[in-house]
């Protein structure tokens, strides 16, 4: 573990074998880091939340192993409302001035590009990647391997697998090249190709096109997470089309 003397790190804070904390982070309240896990010059972690009711109650951050938390990241401790933690999973690399807002929960491998917002009880699956000056409306989900696009505005659930772009918005296709990077093999890839123009490219009402798509999807795994991350949406799923 090595910790820069001009780093802040409060009493409360715990750090795991092999973190390095740069000068000038500032580290505060109930925060756990993760084994080998990296954070540069002013980044601040476990900073009350911007949640106006909140009262001082002693919410946690939780930060896995081996991540990069770059400078000027701001990650909030929990508000009251939830389970009292914000979660960064492991594997994770945070950019320059990403945020992630109170008791969200970041999944493993995810990247946040420079700016990119997370705001109160945002939900992102493994290895998504959100681009720069990108923002996440207060719970929303982003699925895993989804990948929004530079300056999208998502006011809406991003299912798993798929690329949103735009103000607000809205899909424009799978994440092909994020599936291929991560090994899924080719069957997958079209079946989830085939269930995403069932979902959003046919004339069925959402509940037929769901019924056919998961008829069409051949009990492949991914599929079955597309479609139960879609119905499991309370905020409701981006249109499809040109943001």
């Amino acid at each position: 573990m090595s910790v820069s003397e001009r780093a802040w790190v409060g009493p409360d804070v715990r750090l795991g074998e092999g973190v390095v904390v740069h000068p000038f982070a500032y580290l505060e309240g109930h925060t756990t880091v993760g084994d080998r896990s990296e954070i540069f010059p002013h980044a601040v972690v476990g900073t009350p939340p911007h949640d106006v009711s909140y009262r001082g109650t002693p919410t946690r951050v939780e930060i896995g192993a081996d991540c990069v938390i770059r400078e000027g990241v701001t990650i909030h401790r929990a508000s009251e409302k939830e389970e009292g933690v914000t979660r960064v999973g492991s594997g994770c690399f945070l950019m320059a001035g990403s945020h992630v807002g109170h008791d969200a929960r970041v999944g493993e491998g995810v990247i946040l590009t420079i700016y990119a917002v997370l705001g109160g009880h945002v939900r992102v699956g493994e290895r998504a990647i959100l681009s720069s000056h990108c923002a996440v409306h207060q719970f929303c989900r982003v699925g895993e391997l989804a990948m929004v696009g530079g300056g999208a505005m998502v006011v809406k659930d991003v299912p798993p697998f798929c690329v949103a772009q735009g103000d607000r918005a809205r899909l424009v296709g799978l994440n092909e090249v994020g599936l291929e990077r991560a090994g899924k093999p080719r069957e997958t890839i079209l079946a989830l190709r085939r269930t995403y123009r069932t979902i959003f490219r046919s004339k069925l009402v959402r509940a037929e096109a769901l019924e056919r798509a998961r008829g069409e999807g051949g009990g492949v795994e991914e599929v079955e997470r597309f479609l139960g991350f879609i119905e499991g949406s309370r905020r409701g799923v981006c249109g499809h089309g040109r943001g």
